[in-house]
């Protein structure tokens, strides 16, 4: 969410119904040095459980064409946590509703029409006369380390290794993580937290900031997957990875990736770089979601490069300039941004726009039945309560689920909720949350 442990910034919730400017908003003020973004979500039943639980110095709310239907939401907030400053944006407001919002708590409201720059003037205003701890009292930094492994599906012995911590330690952690999230499982605290934008694993999150140097304290550095059969190329491009500092893993076996050790201790991005692959090894990390630096030899055709897309590949670099392209592409790749080179910007483009509907899509596609599944997940059904909403028999749950894993590439419940929280399978709004009984 923010960067660092959030210690000389004002902490701030971000609450808008707007998927696109929630993410934008969460994502652009997480960047900034002033702001740690504790949590975004997607109205007021979900907003006051979040701040009951962080305590955000600030929450920013968008109000969007009706301002006026945050009223409710702004006074419970204030009335609770009287601290806590509210900023209501807007696209228009009436006489009326300015009153109503004022009465209720609001300390500033921004119109859209001032832009980012107004809007972002105004926080920073605030947040000069706030009291900065860097320390909430919600989720601890350790709790958010192993919400984070629980929900990509590590047991407590792996999570034990990786925070070389005990066992009994990493339970207790976890005994007062359930408790402050209200939950009973991993599943369950996955779903808890994600509709409080507690965690955040799209892939924009996960692979950091390109050119950031030097890496705060708490980044992860960037690790190379190397994958191609032997040639020069490939041993002068892990020459220049290793000579810039990036450690590099060489994988010769496709089905392994998922499980061998590297994989499951690793906390930074994963970057695969490609040496002239084949159609096998263009799909080594796709489905875990890395994207990928393709380094060739040779002409890539239409078809190829369209397989390549379909596949992660957001840069292409010649054998010929693997010394000065290579590390540029790897950080631009890192941070979600398709490259592309003048040579080859015209088969880029080609490729996406006639071989996109011929290809496998990134996201899986499941069937009616296993988003049925998903969603009862998010409710934290088990397999018998989801065989009786459903009216069928465990067996087929068990065997549908076992699908949905596969599709997801995950091998429990807790993984699966988190990865289609990110690829955008479930939403928010879908978790089990009973965010009305706090309203009472």
């Amino acid at each position: 969410m923010g960067r660092g442990s959030g210690q000389g910034t004002s902490r701030i919730a971000v609450c808008s119904s707007d998927q696109l400017r929630r993410d934008a908003l969460a994502a652009y003020l997480g960047g900034l040095p002033d702001f740690t973004v504790v949590g975004r979500v997607v109205d007021g039943h979900h907003l006051i459980p979040l701040v009951e639980l962080e305590r955000p110095h600030i929450v920013l709310i968008d109000g969007g064409r009706r301002p006026g239907a945050s009223t409710p939401t702004i006074q419970v907030l204030h009335a609770r946590q009287p601290a806590t400053r509210l900023v209501l944006a807007y696209e228009r407001l009436s006489t009326e509703e300015f009153a109503g919002v004022r009465e209720s708590g609001v300390v500033a409201v921004v119109p859209y029409a001032h832009g980012l720059g107004g809007l972002v003037t105004v926080l920073r205003g605030l947040a000069t006369g706030v009291e900065v701890t860097g320390k909430g009292v919600g989720l601890t930094g350790r709790q958010r380390e192993i919400l984070l492994l629980v929900a990509s599906g590590h047991q407590v012995t792996e999570i034990a290794e990786m925070l070389a911590i005990s066992p009994g330690t990493v339970e207790n952690h976890k005994r007062r993580l359930y408790a402050k999230l209200s939950a009973t499982s991993a599943a369950h605290a996955v779903a808890r937290a994600a509709s409080l934008g507690l965690i955040d694993s799209t892939p924009a999150a996960r692979t950091g900031r390109p050119g950031s140097e030097p890496r705060a304290e708490g980044d992860h550095a960037t690790l190379a997957l190397v994958v191609g059969h032997a040639s020069a190329v490939l041993d002068r491009a892990v020459t220049i990875l290793i000579r810039h500092g990036i450690g590099v893993v060489r994988e010769h076996c496709p089905q392994a990736t998922t499980q061998v050790h590297w994989n499951r201790s690793h906390r930074g991005p994963v970057v695969r770089v490609l040496v002239d692959p084949t159609a096998e090894q263009w799909r080594v990390g796709a489905t875990l979601g890395w994207s990928a630096v393709m380094v060739h030899d040779g002409r890539v055709d239409r078809r190829a490069m369209g397989e390549a897309l379909a596949n992660g590949v957001l840069a292409l670099v010649h054998a010929d300039h693997v010394e000065s392209r290579l590390m540029p592409a790897m950080h631009l790749a890192a941070g979600g941004y398709l490259v592309m080179d003048p040579a080859s910007s015209g088969l880029f483009i080609d490729s996406m726009w006639n071989w996109s509907a011929d290809l496998p899509p990134m996201t899986p596609r499941l069937t009616a039945r296993e988003h049925d599944i998903l969603r009862l997940i998010g409710r934290n059904q088990t397999v018998r309560q989801t065989a009786r909403a459903l009216g069928i028999a465990m067996k087929t749950v068990e065997n549908a689920q076992g699908h949905l894993f596969s599709k997801l590439g995950v091998h429990n419940r807790a993984a699966a909720l988190a990865k289609a929280y990110t690829l955008g399978l479930l939403q928010p709004t879908d978790a089990l949350l009973d965010a009305r009984a706090l309203l009472t």
